[in-house]
């Protein structure tokens, strides 16, 4: 294909590509649109914004006066947990680890069936509102209840209530909140107060348990070693009686001295182990009762490492206790300060890499995420493994002590044969006072603890009733209303102008590579009426408008398309075009015909043709009879000057159609019509020929190679890209010469808006800057006409 045809126009200063060859993805169409493209889409389809507010602002309004008030009241806890691993039940801790903050856990326990389930049934139990008749309005059932009940039911009011209260964690701290919301204030308050006293009362009630059984353990382990203690002494004061005996030699009364001591912590160590064991029995049968299959699991839990850990750990611990016992006196001494230094930092160093074993053991076996019903027992999980840990270090630490007590054992039989039996007596009796006064002052701590035991759950503030609610808010759902309502609107225009592919603006076709020849500015009912009324000659149609209101903005507009299709080829004249649309209903006849007129009105003969042989229209814009016409001629019925009306207006002549055939196609590929077609360009200066869309049928591409150029006219926001580019491509195809692209019908003021309207109306035919012919009058509103 030539480059002359792949031009709009020779020498026309505006020439850009074809469609079909700058139409080539959105990497060509799109460019960086700026604040006022966004503003002009907007204004374009502004009423669609203003419904849209409209409805969502109205729906918010309605939404707000109906919705019923909810009132919001607050208490807040503190999980203490400084003190959360004391109470007398987990007296020995030889990893140092104690209870680990785990806020999450408790959020759990807050959150259960069964703390739900305690404060319904405090509330039920309540019933009414302190010193009136009134029930409790959380309790009530609803009125359309199929029972005719007056109040919920334990397990419905749970429900109802695990679902209206809420428990918020403070960030950086250890307060939770506990959140409860009602539409009666009064509700409010009590059901928060009623959550926060039942979480208390069941923490206090969960650690007193605790302690009361490692107490009633000592408790038995003391009267039990109380009876040894006393027979010990018995037997040897009676042998002493018997034998006369009453001391030994200084060195058999050092090593049996020494041999109670490690027989006595030995025994302690012993009583640690079971009462360790009995607090773990205790955490199993609590924890079995809800999950049979965790029991088992913790008590499989093990780790070598720990358990090795632990075992080294309590023989420096014995070491050390050993070396204080053997030099009770020389503890001053650098020797053995030094090496009981050395001790301490080994058993330091020990713990601290036991501590991050076990943490990361522990993170292994107690995943974070946690389901019904054990997710309330994630701390009781906790605590099981804390006491195993504790009875492989006691296990490990009496194994130890086992074995010095063995070498003490064997000292103790190297004593003289006369006094073993004394010595056995009296090391007895010390193994038994000292095991006694050690379980004695456990006993006494266990007490104590549990006789001061308070949980580690502290109630720092009692919801207050509110006096305001927290929903409805007015003033924001206005606000939410209004903008939802803009937002919904502006985000339909955008989303209609994403699927809107017709061609609304100059702009448009720029983008696509293409300059329009003209912009044809709409014509407005109040300009037709007018004209209407003032017209001379009735027959003339009223969208002659370059006829009757020659100072109008349209005819402007069709004045400026006839100068640049004068300069369209600089070589020589135009003499001949045919003006031709994608689709019918797009104002090609309408344009045509007053392309015509301005020619005319320039002074050049020109004559217009109805070649659209199917739906001809000439004749009637112009009050002119059909027949005889163009196809009457060429079947040879009448003469060239019989066909044609001359001197319609000053140097205009009109051809109508006349006869309508069957075979339209035929009809203008006949070589009579090229013969007729060069003879009218010899006779006029200017030949308009007006046919079929191109889209429709193949008139158009058929007249298009005997004339010089093919005027394209496209309907503003009617016309898409794709009928605009299938009709070039088809021009194309027949090597038609396209002289460009001119828009009809476009309403400024609806393209960009009302604001955007006027400020572009000097650049599209000084629209509003002419008037119609006429003074005075009122706007009437714009409507969008057109002939086909």
């Amino acid at each position: 294909m030539s480059s002359e045809k792949m031009n709009m126009g020779e020498g026309y200063p505006g020439n850009g590509k074809p469609l079909a060859q700058s139409y080539t993805g959105f990497e060509n169409e799109e460019e960086v649109m700026k604040l006022q493209d966004y503003l002009q889409i907007i204004l374009r389809r502004k009423w669609i914004v203003l419904v849209s507010f409209l409805v969502v602002f109205l729906t918010a309004v309605v939404y707000t006066i109906n919705s019923q008030p909810v009132y919001q009241a607050q208490a807040t806890v503190l999980v203490n947990t400084q003190s959360k691993g004391q109470g007398g039940l987990l007296l020995f801790d030889p990893t140092g680890l104690g209870f680990a903050q785990n806020l999450n856990n408790e959020l759990e326990i807050l959150k259960s069936r069964s703390v739900a389930n305690a404060v319904a049934r405090e509330l039920l139990a309540k019933k009414y509102y302190d010193n009136s008749q009134e029930i409790l309005h959380c309790i009530r059932a609803p009125e359309e209840d199929e029972l005719g009940r007056e109040i919920l039911s334990e397990e419905e009011l749970t429900g109802v209530l695990i679902r209206t209260v809420e428990f918020e964690p403070v960030r950086d701290s250890e307060v939770i909140k506990i959140i409860a919301k009602s539409g009666d204030p009064r509700d409010a308050a009590l059901i928060a107060n009623q959550f926060a006293r039942a979480y208390y009362e069941r923490n206090l009630r969960m650690s007193r348990t605790r302690s009361k059984a490692a107490r009633e353990f000592l408790e038995k382990q003391l009267i039990a070693k109380q009876e040894q203690l006393a027979k010990a002494e018995e037997a040897l004061q009676r042998y002493m009686e018997q034998t006369g005996i009453v001391s030994v030699d200084d060195e058999s009364q050092k090593v049996i001295e020494q041999l109670a001591t490690v027989q006595a912590q030995y025994e302690n160590v012993s009583i640690e182990l079971e009462s360790v064991k009995e607090s773990l029995n205790f955490y199993r049968k609590q924890i079995a009762r809800q999950e049979p299959n965790v029991a088992r699991i913790m008590s499989d839990a093990s780790d070598p490492y720990i358990r090795l850990l632990q075992e080294e750990i309590a023989r420096l611990e014995v070491e050390k206790d050993i070396t204080i016992s053997q030099n009770p006196h020389a503890a001053e001494d650098p020797i053995y300060k030094e090496k009981l230094i050395k001790i301490d930092s080994q058993i330091d160093n020990l713990r601290k890499k036991l501590r991050k074993r076990t943490n990361d053991y522990l993170k292994s076996v107690l995943p974070g995420q946690l389901t019904d019903p054990a997710k309330y027992l994630v701390e009781v999980k906790q605590k099981i493994f804390d006491t195993q840990i504790q009875v492989q270090a006691l296990e490990a630490k009496k194994k130890a002590l086992a074995v010095v007590l063995l070498d003490y054992q064997k000292q103790f039989d190297r004593i003289p044969k006369r006094s073993i039996e004394f010595a056995r007596l009296q090391r007895a009796r010390l193994s038994a006072e000292k095991l006694y006064l050690l379980v004695e002052e456990k006993y006494q701590e266990a007490t104590i603890a549990e006789q001061s035991q308070f949980g580690y759950i502290e109630i720092i503030d009692q919801a207050i009733v509110p006096k305001l609610p927290i929903s409805p808010k007015i003033r924001m759902n206005l606000m939410l209303g209004a903008l939802l309502g803009l937002g919904l609107g502006v985000g339909l225009v955008f989303l209609l102008e994403y699927l809107d592919v017709s061609i609304r603006t100059p702009e448009d076709l720029k983008r696509r590579g293409w300059q329009p020849l003209s912009v044809i500015p709409s014509m407005d009912s109040q300009m037709i009426a007018e004209l209407a009324q003032n017209k001379e000659n009735p027959a003339i149609d009223d969208h002659l408008i370059a006829l009757l209101s020659p100072r109008s903005s349209v005819a402007e507009g069709y004045r400026r398309l006839r100068t640049n299709l004068q300069y369209a080829r600089l070589d020589k004249p135009l003499k001949s075009f045919l003006v031709t649309s994608p689709n019918p209903k797009e104002g090609k006849t309408t344009t045509a015909s007053n392309l015509a007129i301005t020619f005319s009105q320039a002074g050049l003969n020109t004559l217009l043709v109805d070649t659209d042989l199917r739906r001809p229209a000439i004749h009637r814009l112009f009050g002119l009879p059909k027949e005889p016409g163009l196809t009457n001629h060429l079947f040879g019925q009448n003469t060239l000057d019989e066909i044609t009306h001359k001197e319609v207006i000053p140097h205009l002549s009109v051809m109508t159609s006349g006869l309508v055939p069957p075979n339209p196609s035929e009809i203008l590929a006949a070589p009579q019509t090229h013969e007729l077609i060069d003879r009218l360009k010899s006779m006029y200066d200017v030949v308009i020929f007006d046919t079929a869309p191109v889209l429709a049928v193949t008139d158009a591409s058929i007249l298009a190679t005997q004339v010089e150029g093919t005027l394209l006219i496209i309907l503003a926001g009617t016309t898409i890209f794709d009928e605009l580019e299938h009709s070039i491509e088809q021009l194309e195809r027949v090597n038609a010469h396209i002289l460009g692209v001119a828009m009809n019908n476009f309403d400024i003021k609806r393209a960009y808006g009302s604001y955007y309207g006027q400020y572009k109306s000097r650049y599209y035919g000084y629209y509003g800057y002419y008037t119609y012919g006429h003074t005075g009058g009122k706007k009437a509103k714009k409507k969008r006409t057109e002939t086909s």
